[in-house]
């Protein structure tokens, strides 16, 4: 059985930090904040920068999925 109900679909690995700014000050600051992330959690991650839920995708494997599923449906974030 699959399910395409976004609220039931798990979210990537990562965290959103802070409530309303959420990791964006670590963002700004940090040069390798992406770097950093992608060796804790991988290609693909969750994290809150300017006040809005962010799914990350790093690679070609990443990026190939995102524009070869045009069949899939991706939608905002309720955090």
């Amino acid at each position: 059985m699959t399910t395409t109900n976004p609220k039931i679909l798990p979210l990537p690995p990562g965290k959103f930090g802070l409530p309303i700014i959420g990791e964006t000050i670590s963002f700004l600051k940090d040069s390798d904040f992406t770097d950093k992330r992608y060796e804790k959690y991988g290609s693909i991650f969750k994290t809150r920068l300017f006040a809005n839920p962010t799914i990350v995708m790093i690679g070609s494997e990443a990026n190939r999925f995102l524009f070869t599923n045009d069949k899939v449906k991706f939608s905002r974030l309720n955090s």
